[in-house]
């Protein structure tokens, strides 16, 4: 580098340290002007755009600065940042592992590299980064409280709670921080420290308060402390009434109190809230981040079937296009069920397009098939409690619920290896109608439901080519589950319904043993029931069939074959009634 060179350059750095940005960018580019390709004016003059949020004059400075000097760590690690903050997660990992390929021993690249793998819900690799700069720095704080966040997210709430809790440390008035660490506890169990620990975050006057309240509420009804979760849930709604999470947290109350309409109320406000295609797009929730070939594939179906029925063609016909390119762009080994980045072009993504109504029915809901006395005595004879009822819904009924399913754009859930797409109670499966059905059946066979009050609510819907749910119980005492496809559309009349074996899942077994997709655990559970020669039921699918059944007894979906086509998808609906155990 020549004298005069130097010169100008040591005069701008000093200017760049000394935090005179203006003067620090004069003198890069009066080095520039002499000096047209000196990587390290291009460099510092690009980092100086970056400390100015100018992202794209940022990206092609240091960018040309990477060409003209590719054995540059650092400026490798800078146009990861900058790329980072231009949400081209790809490309930014790209030039971190550039950089540590370079010179491994740079804590805040990995850190970085981190962040961009947390983001695209890596988390595994996510936390190896953050360990990699925990090794080099072990003061490094963010780094700590990422993996934390990290470990959170695989559900290892122990170790997350051990190194969010190091981080209290060194910022104990943090209320978001103290909010992590409840969410970490809580999922270790540690109920009483994790209401602790909400507490804490709820006495901010900060934008934490509302959600630390909300997860208080949910701790305190895992504690079976109804009347405090309420009041937390209904203080949450009071300093926001437009969280989702607050609200949802007050419906949870609300049904676990029996109170089904007010519920029905806060829940759906919250779904419109959380899903309204005009809200601002929200980022780093897998729910917006992540997709499936069978989700765009599903979602593409049902917007074509919308608009060739003449609704809302001009708002539809777009969505359907863009959802349509989606799935055209997506990697060409893509399993249906494997989770792959969600398009990025919009926020029009598992937003609520569209939804059907569907109100009580006048006089009941429930079908001819729903008698007491006959329901009743099949259930109980068939110990420890299986029955399964034909005509289940009244014919209005089952035609309004069909059309809420067909036709609503609801069908946000896809994390699942099979494919299949789920809808819930807390997130847009509600409405008066599915309400009054739960409502009607207590009190229509009261010998089966007793005291238990619906707990949980959802809905699957698979297409022709999917694999059900393996053998499982659920977390409740009494499950209902009936199917509300046409029986004309199953090709196999022998199946397609349900598996149901005579044996219940060991009330020792937790919820990671007797419900999960382990395919050892699976394998433990095919090996129990022979151990206990359990025999199997066998019910088919019919439309408008109903199954009642004890929900800790072992069970499955059968095997699926149906026709193709958007109105032949196979949906069940499933109702929770009561605590297993109970």
């Amino acid at each position: 580098m020549s004298t005069d060179l130097s010169q100008r350059m040591m005069a701008a750095i000093r200017a760049h340290q000394g935090g005179d940005l203006g003067a620090a960018e004069a003198a890069y580019r009066a080095v520039l002007a002499a000096y047209p390709e000196q990587p390290d004016a291009l460099h510092y003059l690009g980092v100086i755009a970056y400390q100015q949020d100018d992202l794209d004059q940022a990206a092609r400075l240091i960018g040309q600065a990477r060409q003209l000097k590719p054995g540059d760590p650092a400026v490798a690690a800078n146009l990861g940042l900058v790329y980072q903050g231009q949400g081209r997660g790809a490309e930014a990992e790209a030039q971190f592992e550039a950089s540590l390929d370079l010179e491994p021993r740079q804590p805040e690249a990995w850190f970085n590299l981190g962040l961009g793998r947390m983001q695209r819900h890596r988390y595994p690799e996510a936390c190896d980064c953050f360990r990699r700069a925990l090794g080099l720095n072990d003061g490094h704080v963010q780094a700590r409280r990422h993996l934390g966040l990290g470990l959170l997210a695989l559900g290892q709430g122990g170790p997350a709670a051990e190194a969010l809790s190091s981080c209290v440390e060194h910022a104990p008035d943090d209320a978001r921080l103290k909010f992590e660490l409840g969410r970490a506890r809580e999922l270790a169990g540690d109920l009483d420290k994790a209401a602790e620990a909400f507490e804490t975050a709820s006495e901010s006057e900060t934008e934490i308060r509302p959600k630390a309240l909300s997860r208080l509420s949910v701790v305190r009804r895992r504690q079976h402390r109804l009347d405090d979760a309420l009041a937390a849930a209904r203080t949450a709604v009071a300093g926001d009434a437009d969280d989702p999470d607050a609200l949802r947290s007050l419906g949870h109350c609300l049904k676990a109190l029996g109170q089904l309409a007010e519920a029905g109320d806060v829940y759906r406000k919250a779904h419109r809230i959380f899903r309204d295609p005009a809200a601002a797009a929200t980022t780093g929730l897998a729910t917006f981040d992540t997709t499936t070939r069978a989700k765009l594939r599903h979602d593409a179906e049902q917007l074509d079937w919308l608009v060739a029925s003449g609704r809302h063609v001009d708002t539809l016909a777009p969505i359907a296009a863009m959802t349509r390119t989606a799935l055209a762009g997506l990697p060409a080994a893509a399993d249906d069920g494997e989770l792959v980045p969600a398009p990025t072009s919009g926020d029009w993504y598992n937003r609520c397009h569209y939804l059907q109504p569907a109100d009580r029915i006048p006089g009941g809901a429930l079908g001819s098939g729903v008698d007491a006395a006959i329901v009743e005595a099949d259930y109980h004879q068939r110990a420890p409690g299986i029955t399964w009822i034909d005509d289940f819904l009244a014919p209005e009924a089952l035609a309004s619920l069909r059309r809420f399913c067909l036709s609503s754009t609801i069908w946000y859930d896809c994390d699942h290896p099979n494919g299949y797409l789920g809808a819930y109670l807390q997130d847009g499966f509600c409405n008066p109608l599915l309400l009054q059905i739960a409502e009607d059946l207590r009190a229509a066979l009261p010998g089966i439901f007793g005291d238990h009050r619906l707990m949980q609510l959802w809905a699957y819907k698979y297409d022709s080519r999917m694999s059900g749910i393996d053998i499982h119980a659920d977390f409740a005492a009494v499950n209902v589950n009936f199917w509300i496809t046409p029986t004309e559309a199953n090709l196999d009349p022998d199946h397609g319904g349900m598996v149901i074996w005579d044996v219940e899942a060991p009330l020792e077994w937790t919820l990671d043993e007797y419900n999960t997709y382990d395919p050892a655990q699976q394998a433990a559970i095919r090996q129990f029931l022979v151990d206990h020669n359990a025999s199997e039921i066998v019910i088919p699918h019919r439309q408008n069939r109903c199954a009642v059944f004890n929900s800790n007894l072992l069970h499955r979906t059968d095997d699926i074959h149906f026709r193709d086509g958007y109105e032949n998808r196979r949906i069940n609906i499933t109702m929770l009634f009561g605590h297993r155990g109970g």
